[in-house]
């Protein structure tokens, strides 16, 4: 089953070719233009994923010895939630090039797709697990109990882990998007120089809010912490509650297996104290590598491959529309209504 899966829900183009879950070839286009903005523009980011997607997907068929789109045997792409007009744009081509192949279609859902980027027949998630999603617009905590039931236990009530780091980052003047910068910065600071509340940090509440940490960041900052201090401090207080919330829910609901997945995930610290963690109490542990924690569309093709699997003819109608927000306490790779 070969799947052309596209991703366009924020500011990164991506195409990936699979055969089921495996990757044949992939490509992701970063966008570069937001870094003088200070935060993605949307009008910005929907006129280059219309410039760039065609040629990404040309690139894509020719690494996976396709002669054309006809030879693909499902399109997939990410319906939402994300910037509107950015996941128009990969939804239209997907559905066009579905349309004029005349081979099915399939919309995901972006959240859900993180998540499935562990959906891989080399290594079984064994159930029940507890997944925590945490990346630029999002942080919840789910809990799975298959492939086929994930629960939301928890999300933040205001801003997401990602988002807090790279406004701190900005604010200390280490660029946007700056969630990479700030971890390298930390590497050389010493947390316990600057000292940072820690909002929500009750374990046994599954919910989140990171935008009084980022006030109280910038207000240290004004009075002259150095970057480097507090860099580390910020990067602990956040690793600190997600790790404390995500393993008190692993114990309470008897989880077997841990799962992480969004761009957050590719923060040295988060990752090393995951894998402590899970070790300590013999979880384990299912992480991303750092090239697919951030948006990618091999996740999307084997969110797709999952559907598939169930579900050989299933597919989405081509009047799904993007959506810009997910709401529910039941997550679903389905990016919207199947037909009926």
């Amino acid at each position: 089953m070969r799947i052309l899966a596209v991703e366009t829900s924020c500011d990164d183009t991506a195409v990936a070719l699979l055969d089921g879950c495996s990757a044949v070839a992939e490509r992701v286009h970063n966008q570069s233009v937001h870094s003088q903005h200070g935060g993605v523009v949307p009008e910005l980011a929907s006129r280059s994923h219309l410039k760039i997607l065609p040629g990404l997907v040309s690139e894509v068929l020719l690494s996976g010895g396709m002669n054309g789109l006809n030879e693909i045997d499902v399109f997939a792409a990410t319906a939402g939630p994300g910037l509107t007009g950015s996941l128009l744009v990969g939804l239209a081509w997907s559905k066009a090039a579905a349309w004029a192949a005349r081979k099915p279609f399939l919309a995901i859902n972006h959240l859900a797709a993180h998540l499935f980027i562990h959906y891989c027949p080399e290594r079984l998630v064994v159930f029940p697990a507890v997944a925590l999603l945490v990346s630029g617009g999002h942080t919840s905590l789910f809990r799975m109990n298959s492939w086929q039931e994930i629960l939301l236990l928890g999300s933040t009530r205001d801003d997401a882990a990602g988002e807090a780091f790279d406004k701190t980052a900005k604010l200390t003047g280490l660029g946007y998007p700056g969630g990479a910068a700030l971890d390298i910065a930390a590497d050389s600071g010493n947390p316990e120089n600057c000292s940072l509340p820690s909002p929500m940090a009750d374990p046994a509440q599954p919910e989140f809010s990171f935008s009084g940490l980022k006030t109280a960041a910038k207000l240290l900052w004004e009075k002259g912490a150095p970057r480097s201090d507090l860099a580390a401090s910020f990067r602990k207080t956040v690793v600190d509650i997600l790790v404390s919330k995500l393993m008190f829910q692993s114990r309470k609901l008897g989880a077997k297996s841990v799962l992480a997945a969004g761009g957050v995930t590719a923060n040295s610290l988060l990752r090393k104290v995951l894998r402590q963690e899970c070790a300590s109490g013999n979880l384990e542990l299912f992480l991303p590598d750092k090239e697919h924690s951030t948006d990618n569309a091999l996740m999307v093709g084997r969110a797709a491959a999952a559907i598939l699997e169930r579900d050989p003819e299933a597919s989405s109608p081509l009047s799904c529309n993007a959506f810009a927000r997910w709401s529910g306490t039941s997550l679903s790779p389905i990016g919207c209504p199947p037909r009926q």
